[in-house]
């Protein structure tokens, strides 16, 4: 613990205030995370806010500097990890009690660069089978200019553990 303590005071001590306002929102949603209020580590540190209906999934998130590439853009792969994220949470609550779907494939298609402070992914149905489930899905800006659009394929296994 002490280790710990001690790198976050150098951090802190040596840190941008971009560095001290990415820590500060990381620990915050860590705390969020603890009372329930994210599902896993991965959507709490990019603070994932998904609403769940019937046929679709929407996750929305802010654009901070942690996931910005070397251009101070949303990085290709947190387009990537939005979009199998909204698809799978999909997915996953098609599957019967004791199955889960695992992404087999994922096609995305980066259409334009974001200009806004959030990112909204949506996703749909487009088939379920037996042992597979397709779905479509989408990133968008709060004006709904589009960003990337994906489909992906889910197999259903049954859950482990």
């Amino acid at each position: 613990m002490e280790h710990l303590t001690n790198l976050l005071q150098n951090i802190l001590q040596k840190g941008s205030d971009e560095d001290i306002q990415v820590i500060t929102d990381f620990l915050a949603n860590m705390e969020k995370k603890q009372q329930g209020d994210f599902s896993t580590y991965l959507s709490a540190a990019l603070h994932m806010e998904r609403q769940l209906e019937h046929d679709r999934c929407t996750i929305e998130m802010p654009i901070t500097p942690l996931i910005h590439n070397t251009g101070k853009n949303p990085h290709g792969g947190i387009l990537a990890t939005l979009l199998d994220t909204v698809m799978g949470t999909l997915a996953n609550s098609k599957c019967d009690e004791g199955f889960a779907a695992v992404t087999t494939n994922l096609n995305i298609h980066y259409l334009s660069v974001a200009t806004e402070q959030t990112l909204r992914a949506e996703s749909k149905i487009l088939r379920k089978g037996k042992h597979t489930i397709v779905v479509e899905g989408y990133v968008l800006e709060p004006d709904g200019r589009l960003l990337a659009s994906s489909t992906a394929s889910f197999f259903i296994i049954p859950k482990f553990g």
